[in-house]
């Protein structure tokens, strides 16, 4: 992945973080790709200031895979996508005005190689349940995947995304109360934000994108 934007999608970065991406007359550093531990993983969760106008409705939760087990998001027999994986993370939010609701949730791996190999695989399983209509996250991360479709009984419509990001894979899932009341650029955000965030965290930066 190149040297992420400073301004993406609506997504504003601290000065401190945009500094950090700039080498003294050298142009832009690389981005990293290093082993999360399970503080970084949850400072990669977003907050309530990273989505001003939003509130928490499940806590952020970080905890090492072989605490939680892999069935929680490796759901074959065989666990199959979460070999090598270190951490599991996730917080969901509602918008202040009830017509959005957002889940992040993320896996940390012990290196890039391991995600590489898990990507494809996880994939496939979510986009068993996500729905099978298109959807674009923009470009997030070094790799990426959308479906959209109906959720639960209630009319909701929802994207859901996956994203590769060095050692992480990051989902961003958000719906509304209608396929027609999705706003569908802020799907784009919340996956920039998220996507964002991970990157700062292997750059061994503290995460400040936000909204």
């Amino acid at each position: 992945m190149g040297t992420t934007p400073m301004r993406t999608a609506g997504i504003r970065w601290a000065a401190t973080g945009a500094a950090a991406l700039l080498l003294a007359g050298c142009g832009a550093a690389e981005d990293a790709a290093t082993a999360l531990d399970k503080a970084q993983v949850a400072s990669v969760l977003p907050d309530e200031d990273a989505l001003p106008g939003w509130g928490i409705t499940k806590k952020p939760s970080a905890a090492a895979m072989d605490e939680v087990g892999p069935g929680a998001v490796c759901l074959s027999a065989k666990n199959e996508g979460c070999e090598d994986s270190a951490f599991l993370g996730s917080v969901s939010f509602q918008r202040d005005d009830e017509n959005a609701r957002a889940s992040f949730w993320m896996v940390a791996y012990k290196d890039e190689k391991a995600t590489e190999a898990a990507y494809d695989v996880l994939w496939k399983q979510t986009a068993r349940t996500a729905g099978k209509d298109e959807a674009d996250l923009g470009s997030p991360g070094a790799e990426r995947d959308a479906a959209a479709g109906p959720m639960g009984y209630d009319g909701a419509y929802a994207v859901t995304g996956q994203i590769r990001v060095g050692t992480a894979l990051l989902w961003v899932s958000s719906d509304a109360r209608s396929e027609k009341a999705l706003d569908r650029d802020l799907v784009k955000d919340l996956a920039a934000l998220f996507s964002d965030r991970a990157q700062q965290a292997q750059n061994g930066e503290e995460p400040s994108a936000r909204l």
